[in-house]
């Protein structure tokens, strides 16, 4: 993997009354992964987990090569996928054969959960939204975070207050904990 998650507000630590989100941050000395960062990060790790999933010497299917059962399971998974809360992107669908013949699909989505609903967030994850949540109880928290249908990969905190928002934390990715910890 190329991508680093990055940690930076930038530029000098005086902020305008409109960033209240980040003041808290900053007075809590909690630094949020940069949007470029994330955007290039949640790209490859979407790659990378497509061809991770991809049968043995599984060879993608194109789009030209698709039949009545790749047509017919793109529209179940559209409609299963599509009808996910927080899902604002559409899911990567991709479909393949083996040198046998059998065929597979891969289906990927970054999708968005509140905090208090998410499944396996870690103690550290949750003191630090309660850190944020003591100095500014109107914050809301969600975890956005890559799944299959049978799996989810890659988690992230994300913090929003108003119009701000911010990805203050991410687990259970040993590139990114190598890389940044």
């Amino acid at each position: 993997m190329i991508a680093t998650l990055v940690r930076r507000f930038g530029g000098n630590k005086v902020i305008s009354e409109t960033f209240i989100l980040r003041k808290v941050l900053e007075e809590l000395d909690i630094t949020a992964f940069t949007p470029d960062s994330v955007a290039e990060y949640k790209q490859e790790r979407l790659y990378e987990v497509t061809l991770a999933l991809r049968p043995a010497e599984g060879k993608e299917i194109k789009e030209r090569e698709c039949g009545g059962w790749e047509h017919g399971e793109l529209n179940r998974l559209l409609q299963d996928f599509g009808m996910r809360d927080g899902c604002r992107e559409e899911p990567m669908i991709r479909f393949w054969k083996t040198p046998q013949f059998e065929r597979f699909y891969t289906c990927l989505q970054w999708v968005k959960t509140p905090l208090e609903s998410a499944t396996n967030v870690p103690e550290f994850v949750k003191a630090k939204a309660g850190e944020i949540a003591t100095q500014l109880p109107e914050a809301t928290f969600t975890v956005e975070e890559l799944r299959s249908e049978r799996c989810a990969y890659d988690p992230f905190l994300i913090v929003a207050y108003g119009d701000e928002s911010y990805y203050v934390e991410a687990w259970d990715e040993s590139d990114f904990e190598r890389k940044c910890t």
